[in-house]
């Protein structure tokens, strides 16, 4: 019986490093505050979105657990999350994005900027998205450089699946990644998204971005993989820094991954602890998060 997937795929528009940061204009926008522990919250509506400072902070003790690592200052300092009212406000503001995006992450400011649809578990995902553009792209601004693109966004991916109760539509859409929609290892490293033709491959390549992030990060594997993005920030060879984080030698990647995702498509292993979809799994697309839906496969 085929099974029709969906993926979330129009990517994020890049945040940019401290140093890239842009000048914002004076704002036309009468900004309401609130204020929580770790976030100052700057919504346009009177009303800001329900429980949003609460569940920032639900939000924010999963970031803590996985990104302190890379931005020390989450502990002490708050970020700023600006939250316009519709796309149609957030496309004509003062930050000017392009009109592909759905959210902006500036490290050097800590600031992130989103716009509300309406749907919270949305709002939510592309909020844990930026905010961890904003952690790691700072992480890795600090010694002037840019995180590679398939661990920059595969991150992404990671922490916003982490947002949904019970495990997230990434997750339980890795399975059903086959072996001919996969870009072949060590290719798959230096894969640009502007290289790559036609939404199908970028579903694939954003799914496969999070299954890599996803083997490579697991609890067992924390310090294996802070020295590991230690090492690429510090501009470190990437099969050099595999093997000697992971003891894995890149041209054996390939096959040491598939055997991983295979076993994770059975139910071995999960994200967060949940478990991968049994062949019966009733995918929703409805279900899924902040990014626009294409078909990206099936599953006999």
């Amino acid at each position: 019986m085929k099974l029709l997937l969906a993926l979330l795929l129009v990517p994020l528009f890049p945040a940019l490093s401290a140093a890239a940061d842009p000048e914002v204009p004076v704002s036309s926008v009468a900004w309401h505050v609130k204020t929580s522990p770790h976030f100052e919250i700057m919504h346009e509506s009177v009303w800001s979105p329900g429980s949003i400072a609460l569940e920032l902070e639900r939000m924010y003790s999963t970031m803590r657990l996985n990104m302190a690592m890379f931005a020390p200052w989450m502990v002490r300092e708050k970020a700023k999350v600006y939250i316009y009212s519709s796309q149609k406000s957030y496309l004509s503001g003062e930050f000017r994005p392009p009109l592909w995006s759905k959210g902006l992450a500036y490290s050097g400011r800590k600031t992130i900027v989103v716009y509300d649809t309406g749907d919270q578990d949305k709002l939510k995902a592309v909020i844990a998205h930026e905010l961890t553009h904003l952690y790691m792209e700072g992480y890795f601004a600090e010694k002037l450089k840019y995180p590679p693109q398939w661990l920059n966004e595969g991150l992404a991916v990671y922490m916003e699946d982490a947002v949904f109760q019970g495990g997230g539509p990434w997750g339980r859409a890795l399975p059903y990644l086959g072996p001919e929609r996969r870009i072949p290892y060590p290719d798959f490293f230096s894969q640009k998204i502007d290289g790559l033709k036609g939404d199908a491959k970028i579903a694939d390549w954003y799914l496969q971005s999070y299954g890599t992030v996803l083997y490579l990060y697991r609890p067992s594997t924390r310090l294996q993989f802070k020295a590991f993005c230690e090492g690429l920030r510090e501009g470190g060879d990437l099969d050099e820094l595999l093997w000697k984080s992971y003891r894995v030698a890149g041209r054996d990647f390939g096959p040491k991954w598939a055997s991983w995702l295979a076993a994770y498509g059975q139910g071995g292993q999960g994200s967060f602890g949940s478990s991968a979809p049994s062949a019966s799994f009733n995918f929703k697309p409805v279900q899924l998060s902040s990014f626009s839906f294409v078909n990206f496969g099936s599953k006999k």
